[in-house]
């Protein structure tokens, strides 16, 4: 079954929580947690109808609290952290800059010529044995929490941004 996950202009999925990335931080940081329900997994996959390319379809509007873009030069992944790590490990490649993001508006970046440049590739997780290497999907159980991470001059404004995760890349599942 397909889940949508989102996080629009203070709304946000039922597995989905927002929050705010540190810009002064050296390292970067949360702006998303997805974390599944009770008895339940979700399976991010790797690649899906739309486009040609591998990675999973993200169409992003980051904003300030000013609404402007967030700096282009603003970088993004996804990072894992497992149940008993108290660290993430990154599962994605990770974007340097959001320069398509900033250019694009939500429905020109749904649009099949450009759905390309919003996916993000899923990587084995960085630590593991080939960790980096693509991933055909990653499976998020309901005691693991999976991130986007932010590393950026500005703080996002959750109010005035708007995060959606393709549905047809996302499957929920029961834990057996």
């Amino acid at each position: 079954m397909a889940e949508d996950l989102f996080a629009s202009e203070g709304a946000t999925a039922e597995a989905v929580t927002v929050a705010q990335n540190a810009p002064s931080s050296p390292v970067p940081t949360p702006f998303l947690r997805i974390s599944p329900e009770r008895g339940q997994f979700l399976r991010f996959l790797n690649r899906v109808a739309r486009g040609q390319e591998a990675g999973i379809p993200v169409y992003m509007d980051l904003r300030d609290a000013d609404g402007n873009p967030l700096p282009t030069n603003t970088s993004v992944f996804f990072a894992v952290e497992p149940s008993g790590h108290e660290t993430t490990m990154r599962v994605s490649e990770a974007l340097k800059n959001i320069s398509q993001y900033n250019q694009l508006s939500i429905s020109q970046q749904r649009d099949s010529d450009n759905v390309d440049s919003a996916k993000i590739e899923l990587q084995k997780p960085e630590g593991q044995p080939n960790g980096g290497e693509p991933a055909d999907k990653l499976d998020v159980r309901d005691i693991d929490t999976l991130f986007l991470m932010m590393d950026s001059q500005a703080q996002i404004d959750h109010s005035q941004s708007e995060i959606y995760i393709d549905s047809n890349a996302v499957e929920k599942h029961g834990r057996r």
